[in-house]
């Protein structure tokens, strides 16, 4: 057979083929298809892919990973959305196409010593992490809430969302004292034992008195007995001709 009769046959055979492809595509796929059965779209979100594509077979649909996003608190693999949705009414044969999880985004856990305890919450909420527990010490020198270490370290991939632990530091508890009882006491002698003692003293307010001696406390604030911290300040009041 010569070379252009070849070329022809081929040439002849193959568009009968594409005729024929074209043919089965929009005249007897559609024409199955359009006698399949008509069913209620199931909601397979939450789903394994593999648990989707079991229950979608008894009633003669397929499954397809159309893509994946990332989600803070579905696992890697489950179903986050399909398409056609929950309820719809699809034929059998067709494909459901779905969005997977990837599972939580990451990022690296952010510095959180040195901060205030306030501080490290309002970074942990911006960074989309959570506060996991927060252990409190006592240390000599703090005036506020610090974090002396935390957990996961910083600079760690982790999954947003996850928890992160605090130790942190906080000023050491004032030292208490009670309040001696300094009623009848000489207002020299009570400034002395104030002073002894590592407190404060307001101006002294002086009241009139006329059974009393001058100068000998009558009144007191913060009152005998009462525990108060050192270095406060107390009010004496004394008398006067």
């Amino acid at each position: 057979m010569k070379l252009w009769k070849f070329l022809l046959l081929a040439a002849s055979l193959a568009m009968v083929g594409g005729v024929a492809l074209l043919g089965f595509n929009f005249l007897v796929l559609p024409a199955i298809i359009h006698h399949n059965k008509v069913v209620t779209m199931p909601d397979i979100r939450g789903m394994s892919v593999r648990g989707a594509d079991t229950e979608l077979g008894l009633l003669d649909l397929d499954v397809e990973v159309s893509r994946q996003r990332s989600h803070p608190s579905v696992p890697e693999g489950m179903i986050l959305d399909q398409i056609p949705g929950p309820q719809a009414r699809i034929r059998g044969g067709r494909t459901v196409r779905v969005i997977t999880s990837s599972g939580p985004p990451a990022g690296a856990v952010p510095q959180l010593a040195g901060l205030s305890l306030r501080q490290a919450e309002i970074t942990l909420q911006r960074e989309n992490y959570r506060l996991g527990r927060v252990l409190r010490i006592r240390r000599p020198g703090v005036t506020e809430q610090i974090v002396d270490y935390q957990n996961p370290g910083a600079g760690l991939e982790l999954y947003k969302g996850a928890v992160v632990d605090l130790v942190v530091a906080e000023p050491a508890a004032a030292d208490l004292v009670r309040m001696p009882d300094l009623a009848g006491v000489p207002l020299y002698k009570a400034r002395q034992v104030i002073a002894d003692a590592g407190f404060g003293l307001a101006p002294v307010v002086y009241e009139r008195t006329g059974d009393v001696a001058p100068n000998l406390v009558i009144a007191q604030r913060p009152a005998a007995g009462r525990r108060i911290r050192k270095g406060e300040r107390l009010e004496l009041v004394a008398s006067s001709r």
